[in-house]
Formats: C-alpha cells, structure tokens, sequence
C-alpha cells in the first residue's frame, strides 16, 4: 500500500534531552552566582519531570540522577548560607521528584512496548485481511493505497483483493456501510466468500451471488449472536465493483498483440462507476446501470448484469471507494477526481498514485470523513501469450 502498513514506534529524539539538560545547569548556575535568600534550586526537578514526558527511560533515569547528584553538592557539600532544615528540604524534595519522574518514564516504556506488541499483532491480522499493494498476476497489475479514517487504523470499511485463477484475474473492491473497525466483520465475510468463489465460479454473476451469500450468512450469525446477549444487530450492505479478464474471442493470428488482446468485465453492485484512461490523455467514466449493494440483491428479481470493455496495452482502469469522490474540502465542495485524472492520465501509475494521495490530503486538510481505497489496474507489461482463459 502507498500508505505504510508498518507503524514503527515512536522514539524520542535527542533535543528534549539536551533541552532538560540545558535547563537543569542553567537552574543550578544561576542559583549559585545568585543571593543565598534567592533559592531557585526548587525549579530543578522540573528537569527530570520534563524528561519523563519527553525522553526515553534512560535518558530520564540519568537527568534525575544528576538532578539529585547535584542537589547533594551543593547543598550538603558547598558552603550555603541557608538553615541545615532548607537544605534538607531542597535534596529531599528533589530526591522525591526525580524518583516520581522515574517511575512515570518506566511506566510510559512498558506502557509504549504494550502498545507496540498490540500494534504488531493488529497490523499482522489486518495484513491477513487486505494485502499489500502492488498485487500481480499473469496478465494484469493492481496497484493503488488505502487509507483508513481512523487513527492508528491500517484498515477499515473498505476492502479490496486481486486473485490470480484458472478463469482469469478477480479483482474486488468495495466499501461496507459505515466505516472503521466496526466493518471489519461484514468486509471479512465478502472477501472469504470473493477468494473462494474466484477458484470455483467461472462467470463473475455467480461468484458476485457467493459473496452476497457469505454475507447473509455474516449477519445471521450476528442476529444470532445479537438475540442472546440482548443487543440490537446491524446488517451492514457493500457497494461493489467486481472485475474479471477474458481473451478477446478473435482469432490469435489477427491479433497485433502478441500477448492477445484482453477484456474486462466488470459487475457494479451499487459501487462508485470505474474510469478508463487511456495513454492519449481521454478518461472516461464506464457508467452503467448499477445493480444493488451486496445485501440487498433479494430485493428485486433480476440479476446484476456485466459489462465489458477492451483494455488495451496501454490503457488502464481506475477504481475507487466513495471515500474519495464524496471527500469534501473546507468549502464543502467534493474532490474533483474525474478532473484530476485528466490533468494526470499521462503519468505513470505509481506516479499518479502519488500525486492524488497528496492531492486529496491537500484538498481535505488531511482531515478525511470516510475511508479510502484506490485501485489502477493496468496490463502487465511482460504478460504471457498463454491459453485462452489465463489471467
């Protein structure tokens, strides 16, 4: 994925530290080379409390030691014109801050190693549930990014997969109603029941009837689930758009391309309508009538009908979630993708990737209302001339 799956620990840099130092000999100077009646020593243990905020463990651990090593010296070591009683007082009161921001730096590392083993564990399942792109078969390349809405959330309401199989390249994505870690249960269920059916269904209708089987499934088990502990259950929907390749059915030998031409066919179950962009510059929307969400499909008698399009070498598909379509900026107005792509249709995919993930940063402040997912797919450039059906 363009956005990094990886989330590395955040480690303190070494400014804090050399700031918390500066501060405590500035403290200590200042107070010597001042009246003795003028006792700034008390502002000292602000140094060791500030590392404990700011600093790693050790470097906490080592300012509140020279905190105190230099309370010591000079107030029991040093001549002072000051009670024996302050001067106990400063050492004791120092001693006691320093140890306090100790045990706040020791319970901030165990509580950040916690956090970095759950994070590890969360990023290795979520990795389970959407694979990192680019995602490559035989004939085609997926790449795109994902990004979640909520924070420290690798995955959330959207979904997508790319499988190679002996009927052609699946590609899926979708969006579950609603988004963030809620959906997961509902975006797990359609893609188990997407990479299965992909193996075993050969035309996209049936395996577009699977997933919405395993979906059904999904929220029985929910109700189920619901029923006994009281709760009310919600049956999310998901919009879709599910691609398949194909051969063109000319002949081989009329064919320029030697790797043979290749369809697209795609099924749009309420989804947000795909672009085509050419290497000339034209983008054009593939609008159809989309059929209902995944869910929903019982609600009217007739089947979700495919459409399909020549996708020439040097021309790719562009999807998306409404994520970006519906992303509003501080106006209010909607991104302009259809306007962007234009502008861009000339760049290179990981390029174009790049300047509109900047670009919808740009356009929403960095501030996204829903979850995001982009797919480019485009025709591999070394792809096989293998038998009719290969993906």
């Amino acid at each position: 994925m363009s956005r990094t799956l990886s989330m590395s620990r955040s480690r303190p840099g070494g400014l804090p530290f050399a700031l918390a130092l500066t501060y405590l000999m500035a403290v200590v100077i200042i107070d010597l080379v001042t009246p003795a009646d003028l006792r700034l020593d008390m502002y000292a243990a602000l140094a060791p409390m500030t590392a404990a905020a700011l600093c790693t463990y050790r470097q906490t651990v080592f300012v509140g030691v020279l905190d105190f090593g230099l309370m010591v010296a000079h107030h029991g070591v040093l001549p002072a014109g000051m009670p024996a009683v302050n001067r106990v007082g400063s050492v004791l009161g120092n001693a006691l801050m320093a140890g306090a921001s100790i045990a706040v730096a020791r319970l901030r590392r165990d509580e950040v190693d916690l956090l970095e083993r759950v994070r590890a564990t969360g990023e290795a399942a979520q990795r389970a549930l959407l694979r990192p792109l680019p995602l490559r078969t035989r004939r085609v390349v997926v790449d795109g990014f994902y990004v979640s809405s909520q924070r420290e959330a690798l995955i959330g309401g959207d979904i997508y997969e790319v499988v190679d199989t002996p009927y052609g390249t699946r590609v899926l994505i979708g969006d579950v109603r609603g988004k963030g870690l809620g959906t997961l249960g509902a975006g797990a269920a359609v893609l188990t029941a997407f990479r299965e059916a992909a193996y075993h269904r050969q035309d996209l209708e049936s395996g577009v009837v699977a997933m919405e089987q395993g979906l059904y499934r999904y929220h029985r088990s929910v109700e189920y689930e619901a029923s006994s502990g009281g709760a009310q259950a919600a049956e999310e929907f998901v919009t879709a758009l599910v691609f398949g390749t194909e051969e063109d059915p000319e002949d081989a030998s009329e064919r320029p391309d030697p790797a043979g031409r290749v369809r697209v066919v795609f099924l749009d179950c309420g989804h947000v309508a795909p672009f085509l962009i050419g290497s000339d510059g034209g983008v054009h929307e593939l609008e159809q009538d989309p059929g209902l969400p995944l869910g929903l499909g019982s609600l009217v008698p007739q089947p979700r009908s495919p459409r399909r399009i020549a996708l020439p070498a040097d021309c790719r598909v562009l999807a998306c979630t409404d994520g970006v379509t519906e992303a509003r900026g501080p106006d209010g107005g909607f991104y302009p993708l259809a306007e962007r792509l234009n502008d861009w249709a000339g760049l290179p995919t990981p390029e174009l990737l790049a300047r509109l993930r900047a670009d919808l940063d740009a356009h929403t402040g960095g501030r996204l209302q829903d979850d995001v997912a982009v797919l480019v797919m485009e025709r591999a450039a070394d792809a096989p001339a293998g038998p009719r059906g290969a993906g």
